[in-house]
C-alpha cells in the first residue's frame, strides 16, 4: 500500500469534481487517461452499450481494469472534492502495511495505491485509488447461498467477530462496516473495501467524512465519533444477524428485504424500535443466545459509540458458556488457551463450528427444541415416549373385565328386554302366536348387536385390538424388512417435506405480514403528513395574518386622519396652482367644493372635453371651465395632501384592539398545534393497533410452527425407532408371532363375548 509519487497528498480549496459521466468518458482511453503505468496500458471493462462500466456510489465511481500482466484492480474515482483525501490515504496505507499477516485472523485487509494524478479529465488531473480487485462473494448473497448450512454460517459469525478484534487491537475502524463492504472469499475469510472513512491512528482529532450505511449505524451517531470504537455498533448488529440466521434461518426469510440494503435489522427498527417488527421477534426468540445477543444491542440504541462495549467471543456466548470457556482457559494456562476463546491479549482463533460445540444436540433437533423432545440414548434414534411398543412375552396383560359402567348396564338391559319382548307380546296377544319364531330370531340378533356394542366399547377390548393391530403390523414389517425400511424412509421423507412446505408457506405469511406493517405505517404517515400539513402551513402564516389584521384595524384610523386632513384643506388653496386662479376656485366652491375633502377624484372616462370631478359618494361633479389640463392639477393636488397626511397618520392601534388581535392569534395557534397533536396521537394508536395485530399475527405463526416442528419431530422419531428395530428381524420375527397368537387367544378368550356376557350377568 502506497501513495504515488506523482505529488504531494491533496491540500487546498475544494474545486468541482467530474462526475461518473465524466469519468467514464475519460476512460474509453486509458493511454491518455492514465499515469501509472499498469493502468496506462490496461483495459478498462466494458458495458454492452454504455462504454466503460461504473458502479456509482455517494462520492465516487469504481472501474474495474486489467492490466496487461492479468491483474485485475479496482479503481475508484471521486466525485467530490476533500483537501485531506490525500493525507488521509497516506496514513491508512502506513497502518495497513505495518500490520503484519500472522498476526491477524485472516487476510481482510486489500492492497491499495493512492494516486494524486490519478485519471486526467479535460485538463485536469484528478485523484484515483487504485485497489487489488477482491475475488469474493456479498455478504448477503454468500448468507442466502448458505442459508441452510449452520455449520458454514457460525463459522462465518466467527470470523466476522475476529476480524472486529483484529481492528479493535490495532486501534483501527473502518467507518462503514455494512454487507457492500464486506467480501467472503472462496474460504470463507473476510476481505474488507473502501477505506474513505477508515479510521486509523494517525488520524486522530480529525472528523468523520462520512457517517456510514444508514442501516447499520446508530442514530446517535455524527462526525465526532470518529474514532477506535465508531465500527462497534454495527459490528454487534452484523453479529447479531449472522447467529440469529445461523441458529435459524427462517429468521432471515422473515426479517429480510430482498429489495432492502440490510441484513435483518434497519435503520427503522434503530430509530422506532417501538413499531419495529424485527425486535420482538429477536428479543421472544426461543433460543436463549439470540435473546441475549438481541438484548445488548437493542440496550445499545442512543448510547455514544465510545460508551459501546467492543465485539468480543465472549461477549456473545451465553453465562454458562462463559464459565466453561474460562475453566477451559485457567486448565490450560500456560498453552494457547481455551478453543475458540479470546484471552486477553491474545489473538482469537478461528475454529470451524459444529452443531455440539453452539449448544445445538448432535441428533439435529434445533437448539430451541432441546428438552422439549426426548433424548436418544448415545450413538441411536431418539426414542420419544410414543414410540410403537416393545414385543411382550406370551402370557403377559390381558386380565379380563373389570368393573361394570353404565354402557354395560344399557347393554345387559337392552339384550334383556330385546331378548324377552316376542314371549311378552304373544303372552299379551299383541301379536299371533305363528309370529314368534321369527320374532325371537329377531330379538336374538338385536340381543347379539347390543352385547356385541357393549363389549366393543370396553377399554379392556379396544386395548387388546389395539395390541393385535400393532403385532400384525410388525409382523409384516418383520416378514419383509427391506421394504418395510423403504416404508419408514418414505414416510420420513413426506414428513420433512410436509414440514418444509408448511415452513415455507410460513415464511411467506411472515413476509407478508412485514410488508404489510411496512405498507400500513408508510399510509398511516402518509395520512397524517397529509393532515397536518394544512395545520403546519397555517401555523406558518399566523405571523403574517396577525400582521394583516393589525393593518386592518389600523386602516380606519389612518382614512380617518387623512379625512380630517382633507377637510382642513380649504379650496381656497388651490389658487396658487397653475392654471388657478379665484375664478375657478369660486366656480369650484359654487359647485359644492368647499375642501380638499369634496372630491376625489377626476373622470375623464366620457368625453376628453368634458371633465368631471367625483365627489366621495362616487357622484359626478360638472364645474364650468375646468378641462384636462386643470383637472390634472387639482388631481395631483390632492393625492399630494393625501400622501402627506398619510405620512403623519397613526401607526399604531389601540392597545385594546391589538390585545385581542394578538388573542385571536394565540388561540388560532393553539388550535392548530392541538390539532396536529391530536392527529399525530391518532396516528401513533393506529400504528401501535397495526404493530400488536401483526404481532399476535407473527405471535400465532411462530407458535405454529414450532409446534408443528415439535410434532414433526416426535413422529421422525418414532419412524427412525421403527427403522431401527428391523434390525433383528429374524431373531424377533418368532416372538412376534408367537405374541399375535396369544394375544388372539386371549382376545377371543379372556375378551370374547361369551365371557363378556358372563361379565354382564355375574359382573366378573
Amino acid at each position: 500500500m502506497a501513495v504515488s509519487p506523482g505529488g504531494a497528498p491533496g491540500t487546498g480549496s475544494a474545486r468541482r469534481f467530474p462526475t461518473g459521466a465524466n469519468y467514464a468518458e475519460a476512460l474509453q482511453h486509458p493511454e491518455l487517461c492514465f499515469r501509472d503505468p499498469e493502468l496506462k496500458f490496461g483495459t478498462v471493462q466494458q458495458s454492452p452499450v454504455l462504454g466503460p462500466k461504473a458502479i456509482s456510489g455517494n462520492f465516487a465511481s469504481v472501474f474495474s481494469v486489467t492490466a496487461r500482466g492479468g491483474q485485475r484492480y479496482a479503481l475508484k474515482c471521486f466525485t467530490r472534492d476533500s483537501a485531506t483525501l490525500g493525507r488521509r490515504y497516506a496514513a491508512i496505507s502506513s497502518a495497513l502495511g505495518g500490520l503484519a499477516p500472522s498476526g491477524m485472523s485472516q487476510p481482510w485487509p486489500v492492497g491499495f495505491d493512492f494516486l494524486e494524478q490519478g485519471v486526467l479529465v479535460g485538463r485536469e488531473w484528478y485523484p484515483a485509488v487504485k485497489m487489488t480487485w477482491v475475488q469474493g462473494t456479498g455478504l448477503i448473497s454468500w448468507i442466502e447461498r448458505n442459508l441452510h448450512d449452520p455449520a458454514a454460517l457460525h463459522s462465518l459469525a466467527e470470523r466476522f467477530l475476529a476480524m472486529t478484534v483484529d481492528l479493535e487491537q490495532n486501534g483501527i475502524a473502518h467507518g462503514d462496516l455494512q454487507h457492500g463492504n464486506l467480501l467472503v472469499a472462496a474460504d470463507g475469510t473476510f476481505r474488507l473495501v473502501d477505506y474513505d472513512g477508515m479510521y486509523v491512528p494517525a488520524l486522530r482529532g480529525e472528523q468523520a467524512t462520512e457517517n456510514g450505511h444508514r442501516n447499520y449505524q446508530s442514530p446517535s451517531r455524527t462526525a465526532a465519533d470518529f474514532g477506535p470504537a465508531m465500527d462497534r455498533f454495527s459490528a454487534w448488529t452484523i453479529e447479531l444477524a449472522l447467529i440469529a440466521v445461523a441458529t435459524d434461518p427462517g429468521l432471515w426469510t422473515q426479517l429480510h428485504d430482498r429489495h432492502g440494503e440490510f441484513l435483518i435489522l434497519s435503520e427503522a427498527d434503530f430509530k422506532e424500535p417501538a413499531t419495529s417488527l424485527a425486535w420482538p421477534v429477536l428479543l421472544n426468540h426461543p433460543d436463549k443466545r439470540v435473546r441475549d445477543v438481541a438484548g445488548r444491542v437493542k440496550g445499545f440504541l442512543g448510547r455514544p459509540a465510545s460508551a459501546l462495549p467492543p465485539l468480543t467471543a465472549d461477549a456473545v456466548r451465553l453465562p454458562a458458556q462463559r464459565r466453561s470457556a474460562r475453566a477451559g482457559a485457567g486448565a490450560g494456562a500456560g498453552g494457547t488457551g481455551g478453543a475458540g476463546g479470546y484471552g486477553a491479549g491474545r489473538r482469537p482463533t478461528v475454529t470451524s463450528w459444529t452443531p455440539a460445540a453452539s449448544g445445538a444436540p448432535v441428533s439435529g433437533v434445533p437448539a430451541w427444541m432441546a428438552g422439549r423432545v426426548a433424548a436418544a440414548a448415545p450413538g441411536s434414534a431418539s426414542t420419544p415416549s410414543t414410540a410403537s411398543p416393545a414385543p411382550q412375552p406370551v402370557g403377559a396383560g390381558l386380565p379380563g373385565f373389570g368393573g361394570r359402567g353404565a354402557g354395560d348396564l344399557v347393554a345387559a338391559v337392552g339384550a334383556l328386554l330385546s331378548t324377552s319382548a316376542p314371549g311378552a307380546l304373544v303372552l299379551a296377544a299383541a301379536q299371533p302366536v305363528d309370529a314368534l319364531p321369527a320374532a325371537q330370531g329377531v330379538a336374538l340378533l338385536t340381543a347379539a348387536a347390543l352385547v356385541g356394542w357393549g363389549r366393543r366399547r370396553r377399554p379392556e377390548y379396544r386395548a387388546a385390538r389395539t395390541r393385535v393391530r400393532e403385532l400384525k403390523r410388525r409382523s409384516r414389517e418383520l416378514a419383509d424388512p427391506a421394504s418395510a425400511h423403504q416404508r419408514l424412509e418414505k414416510e420420513i421423507r413426506v414428513l420433512d417435506d410436509a414440514l418444509a412446505k408448511d415452513n415455507t408457506a410460513s415464511d411467506q405469511r411472515v413476509q407478508a405480514l412485514q410488508i404489510e406493517l411496512r405498507d400500513g405505517q408508510a399510509r398511516i404517515t402518509m395520512d397524517l403528513n397529509r393532515r397536518t400539513d394544512q395545520a403546519q402551513q397555517q401555523l406558518v402564516g399566523l405571523a403574517a395574518k396577525e400582521q394583516r389584521r393589525i393593518d386592518k384595524a389600523l386602516e380606519p384610523a389612518i382614512r380617518a386622519h387623512i379625512q380630517d386632513k382633507l377637510r382642513r384643506t380649504p379650496i381656497d388653496e388651490a389658487r396658487s396652482l397653475s392654471n388657478m386662479g379665484g375664478k375657478m376656485v369660486q366656480a369650484l366652491q359654487d359647485a359644492g367644493i368647499h375642501s380638499a375633502a369634496d372630491f376625489i377624484g377626476v373622470d375623464f372616462s366620457h368625453n376628453p372635453s368634458v371633465v368631471f370631478l367625483v365627489g366621495p359618494a362616487g357622484q359626478r361633479i360638472r364645474v364650468p371651465g375646468i378641462g384636462e389640463a386643470r383637472a390634472a392639477v387639482l388631481s395631483d393636488w390632492r393625492q399630494g395632501l393625501e400622501r402627506r397626511a398619510r405620512a403623519s397618520a397613526p401607526t399604531t392601534v389601540p392597545a385594546a384592539a391589538k390585545a385581542q388581535i394578538k388573542a385571536d392569534i394565540a388561540a388560532l395557534r393553539v388550535a392548530h398545534r392541538t390539532e396536529i397533536k391530536q392527529a399525530e396521537a391518532e396516528a401513533q394508536q393506529k400504528k401501535a393497533a397495526l404493530q400488536r395485530r401483526i404481532t399476535d399475527e407473527r405471535g400465532r405463526l411462530v407458535g405454529q410452527r414450532q409446534q408443528r416442528a415439535m410434532d414433526t419431530q416426535r413422529k421422525r422419531a418414532e419412524l427412525l425407532q421403527r427403522q431401527k428395530q428391523l434390525g433383528g428381524a429374524e431373531a424377533e420375527r418368532g416372538q412376534v408371532e408367537a405374541d399375535l397368537a396369544t394375544a388372539r387367544k386371549q382376545t377371543r378368550g379372556a375378551l370374547g363375548a361369551g365371557r363378556y356376557v358372563r361379565f354382564l350377568l355375574t359382573g366378573r
